[in-house]
């Protein structure tokens, strides 16, 4: 049984991994045929990445910050109702 498990479990990783690898448009050629070049796209493709999540960080700090006005001093509001309330059980 533990076998079968282990299959299970490769066949669907390699599934995953599959997908992901088809859709950075990475073919098994390319692996093996340009392996340096496969890694160099696939650093940089990374790169591309971080960097869009770095622009939509900037997107939302603004909205953060807006959203922070309200949210923060509710939520300090209600850490201290709560902490008086069981203060008062006591």
């Amino acid at each position: 049984m533990a076998l079968f498990g282990w299959i299970v479990r490769t066949l669907l990783l390699c599934f995953v991994v599959g997908l992901v690898l088809s859709f950075l448009d990475i073919t098994p050629a390319n692996i093996l045929t340009n392996t340096w070049v496969t890694i160099r796209d696939i650093a940089s493709l990374s790169r591309d990445a971080l960097v869009s999540l770095l622009d939509a960080f900037r997107w939302a700090v603004p909205y953060i910050l807006i959203g922070a006005v309200i949210v923060v001093p509710l939520s300090l509001l209600g850490v201290v109702l709560r902490w008086s309330r069981s203060r008062h059980r006591l």
